[in-house]
């Protein structure tokens, strides 16, 4: 019985003493495929699917180097949002991929700014967990129906 009490101890404590960690500061550009209803007024109804290349300021060797599928949406009134949500992959460099979660809220082609969550990710990332903050800046844009834009992903994680 012993033996059992102590094992299962030794595999909770290694369970915690292997945790892996980290703080990300993701920096990066994103284009946007747009499709939009507009109802005048800055009233809108967007949704967009892009991808964006990022790379970690802090030089984290988890997320460095990633490229990011996202897919969301928000809808406008008066040019202001407060309803954003969407998804993205982020592919690592290791083959991997994680998978988040965000809300935002800002204004329609100038800035947005939110929270994100993970929710899992493939392989030795299928439990992480963590959370942060992102914000991006709209770019000009050369191609109608397109957005260009700066994104930041700061935040912590577990796994």
């Amino acid at each position: 019985m012993k033996k059992i009490i102590l094992s299962i101890l030794f595999s909770m404590l290694s369970t915690i003493a292997f945790a892996n960690s980290g703080k990300i500061n993701l920096e990066g550009f994103g284009s946007w495929d747009i499709t939009a209803i507009n109802a005048g007024k800055g009233d809108l109804a967007i949704t967009y699917d892009g991808i964006a290349s990022m790379k970690d300021k802090n030089g984290d060797q988890v997320f460095n180097n990633v490229s990011v599928h996202c897919v969301g949406g928000l809808t406008t009134q008066g040019g202001n949002f407060v309803d954003e949500t969407g998804m993205c992959r982020f592919d690592l460099f290791d083959g991997e991929s994680v998978f988040i979660k965000y809300t935002g809220k800002g204004t329609t082609g100038v800035d947005g700014s939110g929270a994100f969550v993970f929710v899992r990710g493939t392989g030795k990332y299928e439990n992480i967990k963590g959370s942060g903050t992102s914000s991006r800046t709209n770019l000009k844009t050369k191609k109608k129906g397109f957005a260009s834009t700066l994104n930041i992903f700061k935040g912590e994680y577990t796994y």
